[in-house]
């Protein structure tokens, strides 16, 4: 019995120590805050000061850093606590109590632990080999994916990138951890650009092949959704040509059926059907016309040269293709025609280009097609029928004889149909 009591008495004393302890630890700790002191000194290494404030409570001092600073205290019956931040913010340190360890720090700051550490990291990148790796540029250029690498500063200060030129490789040279961001940064940036095939026609019809066609522009009078509308008169000899802009949009079936259908009934002409093949960004150009030549005077003794001016109808086209298969064109159109002769200063001519120009922006869907009209050409026919012999007899003759003026006005009309290619 004496045996189990004694065992069952030992974890009482364990506990009565334990509060013991406790109860001495809380004790010292309450008596460090509410212990009051008074400092008196007069420009002082603030080392000291620190020194006298952990004697007072019996505390071993800590200095983790060097301190250069000197104040003046005065303090009267303050806690103890109390003066120890005031002392440790006028120097700008930082302290914390351990035990009975006083211990003084320099404040921690994020900006010089971060030139630390990517010093750190330098130093040690410096006793790392270089690793060589060379990678296949299948679609960019190689020397623009160098720039962006570069931009990055995915390398090392020991890393460097060069070109192969003939067989379009970027050799790298660098610590190992560097290859694999480089060579992600590359997968991303060397992706094959869209192509964008442009096919277009050029045509002239009246306004009954259009309503055929089942063209309905964009521009109406007694609307106000429309895209953009420009009319430009030049009266040119006995033709006239109205550039005014009309867009329009339809799907792309059977096109080309209709157009050729058309064709053949003399209801429309077809000038021309380019097909061009361009790429994303890049622009794509159609001319269809003349060159005009005229004389132009090269010296005084009169000797003349042969010069050409362009009158043509331009089409400028800068694809963008956006997501959800829609591209963007950016379009150019131009349509330059011959206007009339000007008398020079030295007696000779130089001839006059009537220009139009149109610059818009369209949203369209992949293969479908954009039409351009609105660009009218007026054009005067004389016509004479006569009785042969009876007609030539003075004044009678004029009742035998028949002059007439026939007007034809027919639209220039431009279809263009961008097509992804993959």
């Amino acid at each position: 019995m004496k045996y189990i009591s004694s065992h069952l008495q030992t974890p009482k004393i364990i506990l009565m120590l334990l509060i013991f302890f406790i109860s001495i630890y809380c004790f010292g700790s309450e008596k460090i805050v509410e212990n009051r002191i008074s400092l008196n000194f007069y420009q002082t290494e603030t080392g000291l000061i620190l020194q006298t404030l952990a004697d007072h409570n019996q505390l071993n001092l800590v200095l983790q850093d060097k301190i250069n600073h000197i104040q003046t205290v005065k303090l009267n019956n303050v806690k103890w606590k109390d003066a120890l931040t005031v002392i440790t913010q006028s120097a700008q340190l930082h302290y914390r109590i351990e035990d009975n360890f006083l211990i003084i720090s320099q404040p921690t700051d994020p900006k010089i632990l971060q030139e630390q550490l990517y010093q750190q990291q330098k130093d040690d990148e410096l006793k790392l080999p270089l690793v060589y790796s060379s990678i296949n540029i299948s679609h960019a250029e190689a020397k623009a994916i160098m720039e962006i690498l570069n931009e990055h500063n995915l390398l090392s200060d020991r890393g460097k990138i060069v070109i192969d030129d003939r067989t379009q490789k970027l050799i790298i040279y660098d610590i190992e951890k560097n290859h694999k961001k480089i060579k992600e940064l590359i997968e991303q940036l060397d992706q094959p650009i869209p192509q964008i095939h442009i096919a277009a026609h050029i045509v002239t019809m009246s306004n009954e092949s259009a309503d055929e066609l089942g063209i309905k522009w964009a521009y109406t009078k007694n609307k106000s959704q429309f895209l953009e509308q420009l009319e430009i008169n030049n009266s040119v000899a006995n033709a006239t040509t109205t550039l005014g802009f009309n867009l329009a949009k339809r799907a792309n079936n059977l096109l080309n059926l209709e157009l050729t259908a058309l064709e053949a009934e003399n209801q429309l002409e077809i000038i021309a059907s380019p097909n061009l093949l361009t790429s994303h960004q890049h622009t794509a150009y159609i001319k269809q016309g003349t060159e005009i030549p005229y004389e132009v005077s090269n010296d005084n003794n009169g000797a003349t040269a042969i010069e050409f001016k362009q009158a043509v109808l331009g089409l400028e086209v800068t694809p963008r293709v956006l997501t959800n298969n829609q591209l963007e064109l950016d379009l150019i159109i131009t349509q330059n025609t011959a206007g009339r002769a000007i008398k020079r200063g030295d007696g000779g001519e130089a001839l006059a280009i009537n220009t139009q120009e149109i610059h818009t922006r369209v949203l369209v869907n992949n293969g479908e097609t954009l039409i351009l009209g609105g660009i009218f050409e007026q054009s005067q026919q004389q016509n004479q029928q006569a009785v042969p012999g009876v007609s030539q007899i003075p004044v009678i003759g004029n009742f035998f004889k028949y002059k007439g003026k026939q007007w034809q006005k027919r639209e220039l009309v431009i279809f263009i149909t961008p097509q992804l290619v993959y």
